[in-house]
């Protein structure tokens, strides 16, 4: 029997869909070596001092904690200064409590007001206020991460070479008691990891990211922030626009030790998600592209198994090459997180996922990329820490919520 117009070629979409599925898993492969590669810098001997400016806001599970870890760096000289918005924080607290169990130099600055700025930006200025002619590096780093005790020596390295501007680095969220929207969370997350190779898509991400003093001078990070709510973007498009390179750090990822529940991972990715819509479109274009493309086979394979079932048995072979995808995600999903914990084995030490609630999660996330993706088509105003921001970029207007 001749086999059907439609079999033929829903079998040559299936093969692109399987070439592409293919694709993706040798990105995986590349991700893992290319993270080999980046031990180089763990031999270099390039450690100036450094000055860490670390924002605070409220008090987030586990704070204390953290900041002790910030503390507790192995690196031969920095200092560290807590930026808040005002000194009635719940977070100067906690910051009083630490400081003194630890002999590396601290300090806290207050923010200045203006309602152009974002909350976190103008703390970040009101702490760049302390610098001093010694502070060759400055490293910036959110304080709902526990970083190792090698994170800063290994985030400085990079900056040795002169065509790197800046360096960065990711977060991986570690469930505290497990739980499959945990792991979605993480998963979500995880995957945006494989663009930070790329001089193209990466940025720097602004939970971690250190500069050299010469090139921060270059910048006006006043202008840079003023009418923009994602810091770390804007700095990004400076950085390459001077024809420097951000580096990405893989021995630098940091765990935030955090659970959500459905609504609260939901909310967060969409945040997440309506911040790139603005900003950096490109990455947006980017991930509907990827999991369009991974979305449209999973679709068609189980449109081709109806068809199998009601129609002709051939429409399996198509079926076949367009759930390719799925095997495909489950394995790139466990191979980028074995990737990471290649590089950072206290990550691999605190994982409390289990290999089958990961694969799920993995399946889960372009479902969820595809709702974040719908619900940010137009998004106007998004809610962080208290505060509305309103996403028109050049005209950020904010309004505390605490009040």
């Amino acid at each position: 029997m001749p086999w059907d117009p439609w079999v033929w070629a829903l079998s040559v979409l299936g093969g692109l869909a399987f070439t592409v599925a293919i694709a993706s898993l040798i990105d995986g492969v590349r991700f893992r070596s290319k993270v080999r590669d980046a031990r180089v810098w763990d031999h270099t001997a390039f450690l100036p001092p450094a000055l860490l400016l670390v924002p605070c806001r409220g008090v987030d599970a586990g704070l204390e904690e953290n900041l002790d870890m910030i503390f507790r760096q192995e690196y031969p000289a920095y200092r560290v200064v807590f930026c808040v918005d005002a000194m009635d924080d719940a977070a100067v607290a906690a910051i009083e409590r630490v400081r003194p169990r630890h002999t590396t130099p601290s300090d806290i600055s207050v923010a200045n007001q203006d309602p152009s700025i974002g909350g976190k930006a103008l703390a970040l200025l009101g702490g760049l206020q302390m610098r001093t002619p010694r502070d060759e590096v400055i490293a910036f780093l959110d304080s709902d991460i526990r970083p190792s005790s090698r994170f800063l020596r290994s985030l400085v390295q990079p900056l040795a070479h002169p065509q790197v501007g800046a360096t960065t680095t990711y977060r991986w969220y570690v469930p505290v008691r497990g739980g499959l929207w945990s792991a979605v969370r993480s998963a979500w997350n995880a995957a945006g990891l494989n663009i930070f190779f790329s001089d193209q898509y990466n940025f720097l991400w602004g939970g971690a990211w250190a500069i050299r003093r010469h090139a921060l001078e270059r910048l006006d990070l006043a202008a840079l922030w003023r009418g923009t709510l994602s810091e770390d973007l804007a700095v990004t498009a400076a950085i390459k626009a001077m024809g420097l390179r951000v580096q990405f750090v893989p021995q630098s990822v940091a765990s935030t030790f955090e659970d959500c529940t459905r609504k609260q991972c939901v909310e967060w990715t969409t945040r997440q998600t309506a911040m790139v819509a603005v900003w950096g479109r490109h990455i947006r274009n980017f991930a509907a592209l990827t999991y369009g493309a991974h979305l449209g086979a999973v679709l068609l394979g189980l449109f081709c198994i109806s068809l199998t079932a009601f129609a002709d048995p051939r429409f399996s072979w198509p079926a076949a090459l367009f759930l390719v995808h799925i095997p495909a995600a489950i394995v790139k999903g466990a191979y980028r997180r074995n990737s990471v914990f290649l590089g950072n084995p206290e990550i691999a030490k605190a994982r409390r996922v289990s290999t089958v609630v990961w694969a799920i999660a993995n399946l889960l996330v372009p479902w969820l990329v595809l709702w974040n993706l719908l619900r940010t088509r137009n998004v106007e105003t998004i809610e962080w820490r208290g505060k509305r921001y309103r996403l028109t970029p050049g005209a950020l207007e904010t309004s505390d919520q605490r009040m």
